[in-house]
């Protein structure tokens, strides 16, 4: 896992921490773009945000 999808997960759990209704949808797109995250990375932080599944 390289450090941009380390950092989009942390981003993202601190906001989820923070505010728990949170859009999941939205947060990830933001992630994606501000840590210039490639397809295959967002698919990854949908799986475990969305879909809940934890496949790292």
């Amino acid at each position: 896992m390289g450090d941009e999808i380390r950092d989009a997960v942390k981003f993202i759990s601190q906001e989820l921490m923070n505010n728990p209704e949170t859009d999941k949808s939205k947060l990830i797109d933001t992630a994606s773009r501000k840590f210039d995250l490639n397809p295959m990375q967002t698919d990854f932080l949908i799986n475990k945000y969305i879909f809940n599944k934890d496949n790292c």
